[in-house]
């Protein structure tokens, strides 16, 4: 497994036959900038959630495309669209929508995170190389000690 996020993404199906396609992977970069999002300092200089952020910062993050579309049928793309103008889109969505989309999200999470320490497992159980090496008189067959 690389410990470089590839630039992946992930069709992610919705209700009623909509989609959003979602980043596989967020680099350690992107999940800090959806951090930075959700996070205020307060007066004291601790960092508090702000709750008006919740969910909001990963989804902007997470979020590529969809095939969503208004009242009139039109797709309201999102392709693209910096954080300020993708929040103002998903600002406008009713409650149930939002919701959904951030279920999906967190779902998507939880099953890539089961899938890599699965893939951790895996690998360790397999690896076969011995984490220490011999000393150079064991590996060259070379006894120590008086041989009578």
């Amino acid at each position: 497994m690389s410990r470089f996020v590839r630039p992946q993404t992930t069709v992610v199906p919705l209700s009623n036959g909509d989609t959003i396609t979602i980043k596989t992977r967020l680099s350690s970069g992107e999940r800090r900038a959806a951090f930075s999002r959700l996070y205020l300092a307060g007066t004291d200089g601790r960092l508090r959630v702000n709750p008006l952020q919740s969910g909001l910062a990963m989804m902007t993050e997470y979020l590529v495309d969809w095939n969503l579309t208004d009242d009139d049928g039109a797709h309201v793309p999102i392709r693209g669209l910096t954080v300020t103008e993708l929040e103002s889109v998903l600002d406008s969505l009713d409650d149930e929508s939002f919701a959904e989309i951030k279920r999906a999200i967190e779902a998507h999470e939880q099953r890539m995170a089961a899938a890599r320490a699965e893939e951790k497992k895996t690998q360790a159980g397999v690896s076969g190389d011995d984490p220490t090496s011999p000393s150079p008189s064991v590996a060259a067959g070379v006894l120590t000690g008086s041989a009578t």
